[in-house]
């Protein structure tokens, strides 16, 4: 029986009854990423999506680690990108540190070349912080608050894009590059950004066969900016990409922590936000609970270790 997601502001208030500590940050945002939700459902319809056919899997690509957007050039999406910025204004104008420098990033936003459309997706995808910087400088905006809007403005867009060429984001469906374990890799099979979260999942019981019963628990990884999914050796690092013994460290804040804890890579000190689904009556909408476990990004801060993928709530801490 399929289970449906929950919705970004009913994880987010979920979390903010456990955490009330959190409550101020996770409020603040929650307008931004609930528009951010809302718009990836509305681009669904629009015409220039709806026309974008990203490439088929084919498993002799996959089986080399290329991702499906390594090979593909994204069309002009600028109206698409118009209509986003258009309707994630009004609650990135509401964030006090960018109330009052959003000017001359609409401007630009509104009119992005071609050229530059495919820049600032290249920087986003490849997080390559020389690329962006220099796309910024030549328009004298600052880098970091370039790389944060466009990731809102291309994360909506890579989202709707990945649902319509491959269908609904349920967790329990098998997605093509899960065939046979064809993908192998820690970075995502669509556009291969590094995951924001990872989630081990419940049993399943199949309806067809009543005496068939999953344990559940295996490890999923999941892309904040496209939205895609995918199976992943529980015991190896993203990163790294090898299994061994206590390579994986597992942090927990405390013993009520809702199946929330983080993975961290005794090599190379990356980490990456865990929740198990098996102890959860309902399934988190994955976005808005990495950005909800913020209270252990803390303390891996502490521990000086890295996030995996660099996100607003972890890039400028």
């Amino acid at each position: 029986m399929e289970q449906s997601c929950q919705t970004t502001a009913e994880t987010l208030n979920d979390i903010i009854a456990w955490r009330p500590a959190l409550a101020s940050l996770l409020t603040a945002f929650s307008p931004l990423l609930t528009q951010a939700e809302t718009l990836t459902a509305e681009l669904l319809e629009d015409p220039l999506v709806a026309a974008i056919n990203l490439p088929q899997c084919e498993p002799s690509r996959l089986q080399l680690g290329a991702s499906l957007l390594s090979h593909y050039t994204m069309p002009d999406v600028s109206g698409a990108l118009a209509y986003a910025r258009t309707k994630l204004w009004p609650q990135l104008q509401a964030i006090p540190a960018l109330t009052d420098s959003l000017e001359p990033y609409y401007s630009y936003l509104g009119q992005v070349t071609l050229e530059d459309q495919h820049k600032l997706l290249d920087a986003v995808l490849l997080n390559d912080g020389t690329l962006l910087s220099d796309l910024a400088t030549s328009k004298n905006l600052d880098a970091g608050i370039l790389h944060f809007l466009a990731t809102f403005l291309y994360s909506s867009l890579l989202k709707a894009v990945v649902l319509k060429n491959y269908g609904p984001a349920n967790l329990e469906k098998e997605w093509p590059w899960e065939t046979n374990n064809i993908w192998q890799q820690g970075y995502c099979p669509v556009c291969g950004s590094l995951p924001t979260i990872a989630w081990l999942d419940k049993a399943v019981i199949d309806e067809r066969n009543t005496y068939l019963l999953g344990g559940g628990g295996r490890k999923h990884l999941h892309c904040g900016l496209c939205g895609a999914n995918w199976r992943f050796l529980r015991l190896a690092c993203p990163v790294c990409g090898i299994a061994e013994s206590k390579q994986i460290e597992i942090l927990t804040c405390d013993e009520d922590s809702h199946g929330e804890s983080l993975h961290w890579c005794a090599k190379c000190n990356s980490y990456l936000p865990t929740v198990d689904l098996r102890e959860r009556i309902a399934i988190p909408n994955l976005d808005a609970q990495a950005f909800g476990m913020l209270h252990l990004e803390l303390i891996a801060k502490e521990k000086q270790l890295k996030p995996l993928h660099l996100s607003f709530w972890n890039s400028f801490s």
